[in-house]
């Protein structure tokens, strides 16, 4: 079986190191059971679309932004303002790979004309296709988003918001769903299918209720086969120079992470976030 490990090559767990951790199962309520069966069957992907307008894939060195989301884990005992964020920075990267452009070409705006344009990309529906390039809202002086997130880090980060609806947002009750196989297989197919067609999937990963914690979101734009499988690239708020690749194995149906610098490697359940108002 393939292994996991992080883009640069650090640590290469082999099958024993990877199936360390197997997920235990979740006792629920009965509720909160037909709960999950209703996700499962209702929250998977928006409607089939074909993009707007023709661009390029989502490039990590470009279309990520050039801060990180702050792990508390990693720093005990401070007092970290920029933590537990990883749900909206993959939600506001999908948002502006889909409704935005750049203009380096043009004259560089005010703070406070960015600020407006931010929360104008902000504000568009994250399951929305993308659009065209006359729909986009236009970010001028700028290449790209790494660039215009380095110069103005704090516009964006006001724009984002306070990080209560990343922490405890409606979104993630799933985490406690224990989802079957068909559930993860069917979920793998969908990622091939976006990501093939240049749309990036928000996601969330989780191996709760596992003692080593991992509820994490990323944006997942490509993928590449692998050994019995599929590896996907994601763009890790917490790390964003350095793809995560999350593994599918076809005969598991499951879903595997690599050693991360905050999390060690195993198996984890993943569904989709974004794909309606709901879900």
């Amino acid at each position: 079986m393939t292994y996991l490990c992080r883009a640069d090559g650090r640590g290469r767990p082999g099958r024993d190191a990877l199936r360390r951790r197997r997920r235990r199962p979740v006792t629920a309520l009965g509720v909160v059971t037909a709960l999950g069966l209703l996700a499962t069957a209702c929250a998977g992907a928006p409607p089939a679309t074909t993009p707007a307008a023709t661009r390029g894939r989502f490039d990590l060195e470009h279309d990520a932004f050039a801060f990180a989301n702050l792990v508390r884990a990693e720093r005990p005992g401070w007092n970290d303002a920029f933590a537990n964020y990883c749900l909206v920075i993959a939600r506001a990267a999908s948002q502006f790979y889909s409704f935005a452009r750049f203009a380096a070409d043009r004259p560089a705006a005010s703070p406070e004309e960015y600020d407006r344009l931010v929360r104008a990309v902000l504000s568009r529906r994250p399951w929305a296709p993308p659009v065209t390039e006359a729909e986009r809202v236009v970010i001028p002086g700028y290449a790209d988003l790494h660039s215009f997130s380095a110069a103005h880090e704090r516009v964006i980060k006001t724009a984002f918001g306070s990080n209560v609806l990343s922490m405890v947002h409606w979104r993630t009750w799933r985490v406690g769903i224990d989802f079957p196989p068909e559930h993860q297989e069917r979920l793998a197919r969908e990622l091939i299918a976006e990501v093939d067609a240049g749309r990036p999937v928000p996601l969330m990963i989780t191996n709760f209720p596992h003692e080593d914690l991992l509820n994490h979101s990323v944006l997942v734009y490509d993928r590449q086969p692998a050994q019995q499988g599929t590896d996907f690239a994601a763009y890790d708020p917490n790390d964003p120079g350095s793809p995560l690749t999350l593994y599918y194995d076809d005969v598991a149906r499951a879903f595997w992470v690599g050693p991360l610098t905050y999390s060690p490697p195993g198996r984890v359940r993943a569904f989709r976030l974004y794909t309606s108002p709901l879900f």
